[in-house]
């Protein structure tokens, strides 16, 4: 699979869109290869098993040879590209929810992935403010 561009050449958005389908499909068509035993055929047997990996700005960057910094500061301050960088992120995050709900990643490690997003797994809740609470004794039901 060839690489649309290299870094630093991305001119327009449609470039640098073209440059994240790329690692998008290289993600969503990465294999590894497994070996098990077959007790059927009483041999090992190996196999190229498909096996997506979750997409990520940092992965981004380092299928195009570039640091994670130096894509920000070369193309987040730049109008033009901003609308491209916005989605490249809620596609991460849509990937990465995908995944957790398909059992590609282990629910364990939700926290851990969604908490990149803004997520949390605090479950406690703290009520500012006034809340009135109307404690009805007695009450027919009939009436």
């Amino acid at each position: 699979m060839a690489k649309t561009m290299y870094a630093g050449k991305w001119r327009t958005e449609d470039d640098l869109t073209a440059a994240w389908n790329s690692y998008r499909e290289y993600c969503d068509n990465k294999t590894v290869v497994k070996t098990a035993f077959s007790q059927k055929d009483g041999k090992f047997i190996t196999a190229s098993i498909p096996s997506p990996i979750t997409c990520t700005i940092k992965g981004f960057c380092l299928f195009h040879k570039m640091t994670e910094r130096n894509f920000y500061a070369t193309y987040n301050k730049k109008k033009k590209f901003q609308q491209a960088i916005a989605r490249m992120k809620e596609e991460c995050e849509e990937d990465a929810r995908q995944k957790l709900e398909q059992g590609s990643i282990e629910a364990k490690l939700a926290g851990l992935w969604m908490s990149k997003y803004g997520y949390s797994t605090n479950t406690s809740q703290v009520i500012d403010g006034v809340v009135p609470i109307v404690i009805k004794d007695n009450v027919d039901p009939n009436s």
